[in-house]
């Protein structure tokens, strides 16, 4: 199949907006992977809301704002700090996390945690995406710092939830390393 220059594309291309200007990559680009890992993150955490305890809702919808605006970042559409602050008062007030925990705290937690692997999967494929020339470098190292807080808030909110249901920390886990 050949490429199509025409605008919306056909086949196995199709046209990215990154950095102010449209490309036309494959639609097995890693751009285009990109932008698929940031709706799937979006839509894993817009699930979590609908499980996690009502104190933790607001802050899974400051994360969602987040991330909905990080494909607006690589577009070059808004500035990266208008994706910062969601992501700011989503974290505001959380205890820091006292090591790791097993995932699965409770209702809403797996998807939590997966949303983040979503979102590390969408930063390496903006790294491939650098080294293959579709992204510059400054644009993916905002991305980066950017994709790094929401997952660390993440986190965050996964530990908050293990401590809310009690699952499997680090502090209760040296019993199982030992069996």
């Amino acid at each position: 199949m050949q490429k199509t220059d025409k605008p919306g594309c056909t086949g196995l291309y199709t046209e990215a907006l990154v950095a102010g200007k449209t490309i036309i990559v494959p639609k097995h680009s890693p751009v285009i992977e990109a932008y698929g890992y940031m709706e799937e993150a979006e839509a894993l955490i817009a699930r979590a809301r609908m499980e996690v305890p009502q104190e933790l809702v607001w802050r899974l919808e400051r994360i969602q704002r987040a991330i909905r605006l990080l494909p607006a970042v690589l577009a070059g559409a808004i500035k990266p700090e208008d994706a910062v602050k969601p992501v700011i008062e989503a974290g505001e007030g959380l205890d820091e996390p006292g090591g790791w925990s097993l995932t699965g705290c409770g209702p809403g937690d797996p998807d939590i945690v997966l949303a983040s692997v979503k979102l590390r999967a969408a930063e390496r494929s903006i790294s491939k995406a650098v080294e293959e020339g579709l992204v510059p470098r400054d644009l993916a190292e905002q991305l980066s710092a950017i994709i790094t807080m929401i997952s660390y808030t993440l986190y965050t909110i996964h530990w908050k939830l293990c401590s809310i249901h009690g699952g499997v920390t680090a502090r209760e886990s040296r019993g199982l390393l030992a069996n």
